[in-house]
């Protein structure tokens, strides 16, 4: 396979990625916003979206596609990390492969648990708890929990950070985009990342928690987070108002598929 073919192919798997990407955060969204106005739903993560729509006959062909684009994700963000390349062949530093890294990590995961969903063999929620319980006991573990839930602090600033100064538009080929194009994209793009940033700073607080506290139930992911969110005070409204953002970001990703820099 030649330069052109290798560039060719691993743009589509990164396009194909980001749109799975996009459509999980959707499905969640969806899920959290019919919680929030009390017309059934639920406060779940990609995981749980995944297993709620295995047991339906359109869904499991949507998770069917979710997994293949995970797994086009993972590939994608496994070669950034192995050639050192970003976008349009941008070189890496060891931070950012590092980051490409934990990405493909990540979706891989999720690619497992689409396939594991449609098998009806995927485990049930409480997995940050369990994790969280595990990694207690080791020796350091508390330390190594709090850094962890620090690292996802910096991630929410990184994101809120990105969204209001306009910075992901350098990621963005701005030049294919009219100008209303452009404007809505900037709009959809901060409130997703703002609600993003919110999202990841509540899995961070109850992480760093967990932590001190030596107490794995404090522990959450993005279930959890929305779950806070529902529990506190004006909880329909403020679920409401993240998961429209969730819903804006994944939003994001579908327009990142179409005109991002890869």
């Amino acid at each position: 396979m030649d330069g052109t073919d290798e560039r060719r192919w691993v743009e589509r798997l990164g396009r194909f990625g980001l749109a799975a990407q996009g459509v999980s955060f959707g499905l969640v969204a969806v899920l959290a916003i019919k919680l929030a106005l009390g017309v059934g739903g639920k406060a779940t993560d990609r995981q749980g979206a995944l297993r709620t729509l295995a047991h339906h006959g359109l869904g499991r062909l949507l998770v069917i596609v979710l997994a293949i684009g995970f797994g086009a994700y993972a590939l994608w963000r496994i070669y950034q990390a192995v050639k050192g390349r970003g976008a349009e062949g941008e070189s890496q530093g060891a931070w950012k492969r590092l980051s490409s890294l934990g990405k493909a990590a990540i979706y891989g995961v999720l690619c497992t648990t689409a396939v594991k969903a449609l098998l009806g063999s995927s485990s049930g929620g409480n997995q940050e708890k369990k994790a969280t319980g595990g990694v207690l006991d080791w020796p350091g573990g508390r330390w190594l929990i709090g850094i962890v839930g620090i690292a996802f602090l910096l991630a929410a600033l990184w994101n809120f950070w990105r969204g209001v100064s306009g910075r992901f538009r350098k990621q963005l080929k701005t030049n294919e985009m009219s100008a209303r194009e452009l404007r809505w994209t900037t709009r959809i793009a901060v409130v997703g990342l703002v609600a993003r940033a919110v999202v990841f700073a509540l899995i961070g607080v109850f992480l760093i928690k967990a932590a001190a506290e030596f107490d794995p139930k404090e522990a959450i992911g993005l279930d959890g987070a929305l779950h806070k969110l529902a529990a506190g005070p004006h909880g329909a409204w403020l679920l409401g108002l993240v998961a429209a953002g969730l819903f804006a970001f994944g939003v994001f990703c579908l327009i990142q598929a179409r005109y991002r820099k890869i």
